[in-house]
């Protein structure tokens, strides 16, 4: 059996998706770890400390922090070219017992269902990963909740992990 969907999006959309992802991502430890360290660090430098360990403690926090930024901007500004040079902002998504398949303007693609490792489910949208940097953008506004289902059961059957998803599907296994 065969399910389709058109998934329409935009800016807002894809906004919300890779904030949800960053937030996924980063965690909660990392923005706490950095916190402590930020306040470590400014508390050392208010004490009049000005040995090489701050200097490197000053270094080590700038890094993570460009590095935590950087996986917000970088992962945005992809989304958004793809959103651009897609022209008419749909895709199609087609889902059978083996594969899938999503095709738009800029080009097709049918994969197994074990290419996707987890799916994060977030009210409106699931986010399909295939690695931990890399995952496409299910909008569900046009996604019947059978063909949810099957995604959910596919990917589940194929090895792939649900995470967070709503509680109309609990009972999906």
């Amino acid at each position: 059996m065969s399910h389709q969907a058109t998934l329409t999006y935009d800016k807002q959309l894809l906004r919300r998706a890779v904030l949800a992802f960053w937030r996924r991502s980063v965690g909660i430890s990392l923005p706490l770890a950095l916190s402590f360290a930020t306040i470590a660090f400014v508390w050392l430098l208010v004490d009049g400390e000005s040995s090489w360990f701050i200097g490197a403690l000053g270094a080590a926090l700038a890094f993570a922090f460009a590095i935590v930024l950087a996986i917000y901007v970088v992962h945005y500004r992809s989304v958004m070219a793809k959103l651009h040079d897609m022209g008419r902002p749909q895709a199609v998504f087609t889902a059978d017992a083996s594969t899938f398949s999503v095709s738009s303007g800029i080009g097709s693609s049918t994969m197994q269902w074990s290419s996707v490792v987890e799916i994060w489910c977030f009210p409106g949208f699931w986010l399909l990963l295939f690695s931990k940097a890399q995952f496409i953008t299910m909008p569900l506004e046009t996604v019947s909740p059978e063909m949810q289902v099957f995604v959910l059961r596919a990917v589940q059957a194929s090895g792939g992990k649900v995470i967070g998803f709503t509680a109309k599907f609990e009972n999906v296994a």
